[in-house]
């Protein structure tokens, strides 16, 4: 994940999008029709894509057939509202949920990736996997939950599944259990997948830094998560340890890298990509092993955030563990070798003396107006770490950010206040969104006005990609929202272009003083790529919609003078 200020990255990703899916390759004859329904956690993931892997590869090629999972995590069915996606007669909006499987296979591995995690509220990073059976005589295959509990298994024989459960610490039926569920947290299980997943996070996260044709160029899985996944199944096996065993020693780690590495080089060679230097190497001397020191110390935090032996645990303090863990997480994914406040994060939880100031930065983190984001940005030490009473400071939103509530019939316009520089480096991107509905609905269609001009010159001309008004179809809705809590902290989007749907979120970021004129501050994450963007009068209520992107472009006039 990286954090960019004033970056387009928003309206790039739309407005150079060419449509279809990943790759070319040739497609199975249609032989049946199955929907597969199902539940992603990490915490449960949100407008997440979710994929039928056939040929096990880990990315989604062209023929495979996808689907997004809803405001729970649910994918084709959700008992929690009775509703079945791909029902028939289903809107265009609700059948973006349905999976369904068109070809005659007896196994298949089912990919989740992308999204956003609904216990803290950050998008999903890495790659999470179930294998399941398809049978061509079934109308609908129940798939239950996909966690990193089950990702662990996609590549075990079943002769070999017990022993890796068995280290684990976890049954067969435990698989399939919600251990996320807001009613019925188990904290059991949610402190082993997030050892696992976080773990795993970590050390993906190196490889996809030093190899980058990983979840970019044709033919490589969308993460390097899956390499590592395989590899400490597979380190469990042979080793005999237990998986805290695993998780929290550095040979082991290092072993595990390694050999994830290894696949990834295999892959670099199989596709005649331009081989980067071996990570550990001379000229890459720290980076492994630094990510393999904070891999190591994952576990023993994840115990101290989420006690795994709790007799009752809530939801507040699921919400409140995960979130100061992601914080870390997020540090440890931008870390750039300077910045030592990711191992004062860690030192800070890990030490006894701080027991309760763990706890107070925990409850503070599970109230609706904390940030990851903010807590990510600090640098755990100072007088908001010394007291119980001002620890919650540490996380909260920025003064003035208030949540989302009642913006059905209102409209939108953000802007980036980069305007780039003459003579022929010259920017100028904007969004004006147009949420429908009525003022209470919690959801709604979507229609959107961008504008992304890049690179353009002083004469008028372009930079390639650029445009000066398009329109965007979509969907909304705030997340989380409930009879009791109508107001939201988070912005979900759903936005159709040139034949292709992409999922985004919008959080609110305060409000900043420029030019003497304030500006509401907006968080805008596309593709897991977040930028700040700024909004001159906030919400509006919608006097007239865009029709056409000639509209569009008379609604957003240059800034720029061309």
């Amino acid at each position: 994940m990286k954090y960019v200020k004033f970056s387009p990255i928003f309206l790039a990703g739309f407005l150079t999008a060419c449509g279809g899916g990943d790759g070319q390759d040739e497609g199975t004859p249609a032989l049946i029709d199955t929907s597969i329904s199902g539940l992603a956690i990490d915490g449960h993931l949100a407008r997440a894509t979710v994929f039928i892997d056939s040929n096990n590869d880990g990315t989604r090629n062209a023929w495979e057939p996808f689907a997004f999972t809803d405001n729970q995590g649910y994918y084709s069915y959700n008992p929690l509202t009775d509703t079945d996606y791909c029902r028939d007669d289903v809107s265009a909006e609700l059948a973006q949920y349905c999976l369904r499987s068109n070809t005659d296979i007896s196994s298949a591995v089912i990919r989740v990736d992308g999204g956003y995690d609904i216990l803290t509220g950050e998008p999903f990073e890495g790659q999470m996997a179930r294998r399941v059976g398809l049978d061509p005589s079934e109308e609908h295959i129940d798939s239950s939950v996909i966690s990193p509990l089950t990702t662990l298994l996609v590549n075990v024989d079943d002769s070999q599944r017990y022993i890796v459960m068995e280290a684990i610490g976890i049954s067969e039926n435990d698989l399939d259990v919600d251990y996320a569920s807001e009613d019925n947290i188990n904290p059991r299980l949610l402190n082993t997948a997030l050892k696992v997943h976080k773990t795993v996070t970590v050390l993906a996260d190196t490889l996809k830094d030093n190899y980058d044709s990983i979840g970019s160029d044709f033919g490589t899985p969308n993460d390097a998560s899956k390499y590592v996944y395989d590899e400490i199944a597979n380190y469990v096996l042979q080793s005999n340890m237990s998986l805290d065993e695993v998780l929290g020693n550095n040979a082991a780690l290092a072993s595990i890298a390694d050999r994830s590495e290894e696949s990834v080089r295999a892959l670099y060679q199989q596709k005649d990509f331009e081989m980067p230097a071996d990570l550990g190497s001379e000229s890459n001397p720290e980076r492994l092993s630094r990510a393999i020191n904070v891999a190591s110390q994952i576990s023993p935090t994840v115990d101290v955030l989420i006690n795994r032996n709790a007799s009752s645990f809530t939801q507040e303090e699921a919400i409140g563990g995960a979130r100061v863990l992601e914080s870390l997480i997020i540090k440890s994914i931008n870390e750039n070798g300077e910045d030592s406040s990711l191992n004062t994060g860690l030192q800070f939880i890990m030490n006894e003396n701080n027991a309760d100031l763990v706890t107070a930065l925990v409850q503070g983190m599970a109230e609706d107006d904390a940030s990851v984001s903010e807590l990510a940005r600090n640098d755990f030490s100072g007088d908001d770490f010394d007291s119980e009473e001002e620890i919650g400071s540490a996380a909260g939103l920025p003064e003035g950010a208030t949540p989302f509530t009642q913006i059905g019939g209102m409209q939108l316009r953000i802007s980036d206040l980069d305007l780039g520089y003459a003579p022929d480096h010259l920017d100028d991107s904007e969004v004006e969104l147009f949420f429908i509905g009525d003022p209470t609905a919690e959801n709604g269609t979507l229609i959107a006005c961008a504008k992304h001009i890049e690179n353009a010159h002083i004469d008028g001309s372009l930079g390639e990609g650029s445009t000066r008004g398009e329109i965007i179809e979509g969907h909304w809705s705030l997340l989380g929202t409930n009879v009791q809590n109508q107001g939201s902290y988070s912005l979900l989007l759903t936005l159709t272009f040139l034949g292709s749907t992409y999922q985004s979120i919008i959080k609110p970021a305060g409000s900043e003083m420029i030019d003497n004129s304030e500006y509401k501050v907006l968080r805008f994450d596309f593709d897991g790529e977040i930028a700040e963007w700024h909004s001159a009068e906030g919400f509006l209520q919608t006097s007239s919609l865009p029709e056409t992107s000639d509209d569009c472009e008379a609604r957003l006039p240059s800034r720029i003078g061309i």
